[in-house]
């Protein structure tokens, strides 16, 4: 492994250049979790339960290409674009051409047929989206050696990727969508959705890829027994990335918490519209808030990493989300809050939103800073640098976790009956009991089992110390 190039101090412009990669990955989770299932479902007459098979099914066929892409950017002969920018220059134009297809299937498919298609275009969609966010994943873990500074360098990334996608949410719900209804048409504003989308993407990943070619001579070369490997061992590297102790601890958390996403996001457009009786500017101002928690979670992430490290920080950020998530929804379903579809009823719920996504995003930012110390780790074992395999394991068990929790919701959507339910006159209290019982405590309890696994992890601040300067005094041996 060959040292640096003394590596000048990373400057505020990097990091935000860096961070604006993340909105491809925004633009294809805002579509996925909160317009595609509803699109699919209500306007183009596919199955719930068929369309989170697709999601499932979707998912699984990408998770291939996580190891494959994380094994071959780890590995990449440095040329002039070094490990990383190769493969996210490739991507982008596959992923923003089949992000605008998914929402544009051919007119008056049959069942099956729009089935096919919505899981052809996601596995397109998902797949050339790898490309690209395991390399950027992975540069960020290579941009800085300080435990503090990969916090802030997690906060960039996941702050900016919540500002895409607020921002596509916000053209959604307040132009978008709203122009299309008043054209008698709402469907075609949920498929613009996607030239949004597609725009958005194309700046951020653009930006990322030309603002982070400065950094490329202070990255870390690989050895030439490393770039040697073959891509077929990417598949026994990610074993060994889960049985690593430190980065099974990441794995297993984010199964867990990642499960629950998949199903609260799923459900969210349907309690929203159904259950609290929001209209798509309703809607629009409840995703907004979010907007409001980004600061909260940046300094509760960089204040948590520094008072009590990140393994407490990310343990007690879990454990509060867990007990927030539940409360608004139990209490619109027992007659605690305002009227359904109110103002008053709007402002009560983004209290708990701001709240829950304050917790949220902080766990996100901590978490994501504990990969760059896994990779540390993992070098001092292994003698390879695996920061690609180590966010493709992530991503893989993310995506698997998170089609399967689409797949529960679609099953609780339809035990709860909604099929043909088109607005709060046509739902019942046993349905809404349903759909909020797994809405609410439910995915609180999947929740905060993520906190248990997480209670397993033991790299901290002195450990890395430890391991960085074992790093360092290998290197100078090598270069010597």
């Amino acid at each position: 492994m060959t040292p640096p190039t003394p590596n000048p101090p990373l400057r505020t412009t990097h990091k935000f250049c860096y961070g604006l990669g993340q909105f491809g990955w925004a633009a294809k989770d805002v579509c996925f979790h909160y317009f595609l299932f509803f699109y699919y479902t209500q306007f183009l007459g596919l199955s719930a339960s068929l369309a989170g098979l697709a999601a499932l099914l979707a998912l699984t066929a990408d998770g291939i290409s996580d190891p494959v892409i994380g094994q071959l950017s780890d590995n990449w002969r440095r040329g002039r674009w070094g490990r990383r920018h190769p493969f996210m220059a490739a991507a982008l134009i596959p992923f923003l051409a089949s992000l605008i297809a998914i929402f544009h299937p051919p007119a008056e498919l049959s069942e099956g047929a729009l089935f096919a298609w919505y899981l052809g275009m996601a596995i397109a969609v998902r797949t050339s989206l790898t490309l690209f966010t395991v390399p950027h994943m992975a540069l960020g873990a290579e941009l800085s050696e300080d435990y503090r500074e990969r916090t802030t360098i997690s906060v960039f990334r996941n702050t900016l990727g919540y500002v895409g996608g607020l921002l596509i949410q916000v053209s959604a719900w307040f132009v978008v969508i709203p122009a299309a209804t008043r054209a008698g048409d709402p469907g075609v504003g949920y498929a613009n959705v996607g030239y949004v989308a597609a725009g958005l993407a194309l700046i951020g990943m653009g930006l990322a890829f030309v603002g982070t070619l400065p950094r490329l001579p202070y990255l870390m070369r690989t050895s030439d027994s490393q770039q040697s490997r073959p891509w077929y061992y990417a598949f026994k590297d990610i074993v060994a990335v889960v049985r690593h102790p430190s980065a099974a601890v990441l794995f297993f958390a984010s199964l867990t918490l990642t499960t629950a996403i998949g199903i609260s996001n799923t459900m969210l457009l349907h309690v929203n519209s159904y259950f609290y009786g929001f209209s798509s500017e309703q809607i629009g101002v409840f995703m907004l808030t979010v907007f409001l928690a980004l600061l909260p979670a940046s300094w509760l992430a960089v204040y948590g990493t520094r008072r009590w490290g990140k393994k407490r920080a990310v343990i007690t950020f879990v454990i509060l989300l867990s007990a927030v998530h539940p409360i608004a929804s139990l209490s619109h379903l027992y007659g605690l809050a305002p009227a359904t579809g109110s103002t008053a009823l709007l402002a009560f719920v983004c209290v708990f939103v701001v709240l829950h996504q304050s917790f949220f995003i902080a766990h996100i930012n901590v978490a994501g800073a504990m990969l760059p110390d896994v990779a540390d780790e993992m070098e001092l074992r292994t003698t390879l640098r695996q920061e690609g395999m180590l966010n493709s394991a992530m991503m893989l068990t993310q995506k698997v976790t998170f089609g399967l929790g689409t797949f529960f919701a679609g099953l609780a959507i339809d035990f709860a009956g909604f099929e043909g339910v088109s607005s709060v006159a046509d739902t019942n209290p046993e349905m809404l009991s349903r759909l909020i019982w797994v809405y609410g405590p439910g995915i609180s309890v999947i929740t905060l089992l993520g906190a248990g696994v997480y209670a397993r992890y033991s790299l901290g601040q002195k450990r890395l110390t430890h391991i960085q300067a074992e790093l360092g005094s290998r290197r100078d041996t090598a270069t010597g």
